[in-house]
């Protein structure tokens, strides 16, 4: 889902400066917990026939999942090299919650229990869809970020070099799921 990469791009921890892996680590950490509720409560609706009540819990649990994470990513702090990306997420991140609040009460307001596909066909759904878009996008520069990191190997043994700039992460944040289905 788009939301567990926006983590990588949101979430860093503690009152000082993080490391570049620290930030990764951290971000992937809150951004698995949001994911697991989510993908939890997906399963849990595939499993039933759904009553009305069931779709306002499903939707009440999912936006409780995402407001939680945007409280976590709120409180934190981006490491240096990544601030405007992080303030940038984070504008991002909060849209995506609007957007899926909106969408909620779109949901909650029909009168006959509906599914997955008449949910996302919906405007609100759309403007969730949008957002994931911006997201994807943001999410390759943050790859690319990454990736720019591995040329400082060569520079990893030079002792008077900061060791901030001598870092090297290598990860994949997994862009290609974010456009997967929401």
């Amino acid at each position: 889902m788009a939301v567990v990469l926006l983590g990588l791009v949101l979430a860093s921890c503690g009152g000082g400066s993080l490391s570049l892996a620290e930030y990764n680590e951290q971000g992937m950490a809150l951004s698995t917990v949001m994911e697991e509720r989510i993908y939890a409560l997906d399963v849990a609706w595939e499993s039933q026939t759904a009553t009305l009540e069931d779709v306002r819990t499903y939707w009440d649990r999912r936006i409780d999942a995402y407001e939680t994470a945007l409280d976590g990513f709120q409180a934190l702090e981006p490491a240096g090299e990544v601030a405007e990306l992080h303030r940038t997420g984070m504008g991002l991140f909060t849209e995506l919650v609007s957007a899926e609040k909106a969408l909620a009460v779109r949901v909650a307001s029909l009168e006959t229990v509906t599914g997955p596909e008449q949910w996302w066909s919906t405007a609100e759904g759309a403007a969730v869809t949008e957002v994931a878009e911006e997201i994807y996008s943001l999410c390759l520069v943050f790859q690319a970020m990454y990736d720019a990191t591995l040329e400082r190997m060569i520079v990893s043994d030079v002792p008077w070099i900061p060791s901030e700039m001598k870092e090297v992460v290598q990860v994949d944040v997994g862009c290609e799921t974010v456009l997967g289905d929401p």
